[in-house]
This record gives C-alpha cells, sequence and structure tokens, in this order.
C-alpha cells in the first residue's frame, strides 16, 4: 500500500482519479463523431463533466455516516440531473448526451476503483489469498480489483453495443448503465467489509439497488417508446432526440404561446 506517498502534492490514490478523469477526457474527444456531436460542445462536455461528477460525488456524501467520502455509488443515480443541465448549457440532446457519456462512466469507475488497493479502503474481508492492507494489518480479500474488471467489462459491453446499433441508442445506453451497475455493485459488496445496517445489508448496496431499480424503470420507458411510435410522434417537441434541450425548451415555450 502507498498511503502517505505523494508525487506533486497528490497521493497515488488521487492520481489514479486524475488519470481516470484524462482518459475520460480523450476517449469522449475520440468517441464524440460516432453520435454526430459538434466537437467544440463535445470539448466543452468532456471538460466540464469531470468538475460537475465531483461535485455530484461530494454532495451526496452527507447522505449517510459512513466512510468512503468520495463514493460514485452515491452520485451515480443523481449524474442524469448534472448531465442535463449541461445539455441546457450547451444545447446538446440530453439523451444523445446521456448516449455518448455512459461509457464513459463505467471507464472513470474502473480505472479509479482500481487505485483503492493503494489507498487501502473499499477493503474485503480477511482472506488467506488476499493482499496486505496496512491500515487493517491484515491480508484482505481484493474486491477493488474485481470491481475494477466488472466496470471495465461494462465499459466494453457498452462501446460494442452502441456500434452494432450504429449509435442509435434513443437514451438507453445511461439506463443500461445503471442496471449493470446496480446489480454488479449490489454482489460485490457481499465481499466487502462494510458496516452492516439492517438485514446484513451495507448502506451501499441500498444505493446499489437503486441505481438497478431507477436503470429498469428508464430501460422500461426507453423500450415503450420505441414500441409507440405515434406517442413519440404525439409530443415529438419533448421526445426527439435530434435538437438541444434549449432549443427543445424554447420551441415548447413558443409552441404554448409563452
Amino acid at each position: 500500500m502507498f498511503l502517505s506517498t505523494k508525487f506533486l502534492g497528490a497521493t497515488v490514490y488521487m492520481w489514479g482519479h486524475i488519470l481516470a478523469s484524462l482518459l475520460v477526457i480523450v476517449f469522449c474527444c475520440r468517441y464524440f463523431k460516432n453520435f454526430r456531436i459538434d466537437s467544440e460542445k463535445a470539448f466543452l462536455l468532456a471538460v466540464s463533466i469531470v468538475p460537475f461528477a465531483i461535485s455530484a460525488i461530494l454532495i451526496t456524501r452527507n447522505f449517510d455516516n459512513t466512510n468512503g467520502a468520495f463514493n460514485w455509488v452515491r452520485a451515480v443515480v443523481f449524474i442524469p440531473v448534472v448531465i442535463y443541465m449541461l445539455a441546457i448549457a450547451l444545447d446538446m440532446s440530453f439523451a444523445r448526451t446521456m448516449d455518448f457519456l455512459a461509457p464513459c462512466a463505467a471507464l472513470h469507475h474502473g480505472v479509479a476503483h482500481f487505485f483503492c488497493i493503494f489507498a487501502g479502503c473499499c477493503q474485503g474481508y480477511p482472506s488467506t489469498f488476499g493482499i496486505w492492507n496496512v491500515k487493517q494489518h491484515d491480508y484482505l480479500f481484493p474486491v477493488q480489483l474485481f470491481e475494477s474488471a466488472t466496470s471495465l467489462l461494462v465499459f466494453w459491453y457498452m462501446v460494442r453495443y452502441a456500434k452494432k446499433k450504429n449509435y442509435e441508442l434513443h437514451g438507453i445506453s445511461y439506463a443500461q448503465y445503471l442496471l449493470l451497475f446496480g446489480l454488479t455493485r449490489t454482489f460485490w459488496e457481499f465481499f466487502r467489509d462494510n458496516t452492516e445496517v439492517r438485514w446484513q445489508i451495507s448502506i451501499f448496496q441500498y444505493y446499489s439497488f437503486a441505481a438497478f431499480v431507477l436503470g429498469l424503470i428508464w430501460l422500461c420507458i426507453v423500450v415503450y417508446l420505441r414500441k409507440h411510435p405515434e406517442f413519440v410522434e404525439k409530443h415529438k417537441i419533448l421526445l426527439r432526440d435530434d435538437v438541444g434541450e434549449l432549443t427543445r425548451i424554447k420551441m415548447f415555450l413558443r409552441k404554448r404561446n409563452i
């Protein structure tokens, strides 16, 4: 473990988050063309999403009294709210933007969570084939590595799925991410040494299951809209994904004579 080792004033753990953020920005800069997003807007979005996401994480850490102040699982269900505000500011389609950014969430989580090993946090239970943890003075199951690998597999799947659908996803991508993230995180929490709060379930499993439920609801809505194009046509001002959110709001207000 490198609990106190610092380089340029940051620990190895924080450099992991910095590396993950840089990889997300690079990925966005190469990925945006597939969704026919304006290059300037894609760059502004990629640069803006990191501090906005970090702010969401820091705000949601006040939801409970557990450890893990920089934990992604609390904020994952609130990220769409952040993206919607950015979509309005940049006049980008919310659904297309979420499809574009969903793999980025999995990529960042997969890379950043790997470095939890070096911080000694998010530890598993004592295990004879575990990794030495300086904080706990014991060999612990490396659940961080397995969760990191799982997130990277989710990232790979989402990129492949988007390519298979020719990047015409109509809002389904982040629903898939919430489903897969919620399911896998809930599973790996059983291997993590957390304070159990009720029915042998940790607080982070409640958050993870909430993400799964939200993803399921989101996915059901997307499937319904796909099977009922007449509903989309009737409410095309609100549901079409080829216009920016600021433009959509102006069109809606103009139609209502407001």
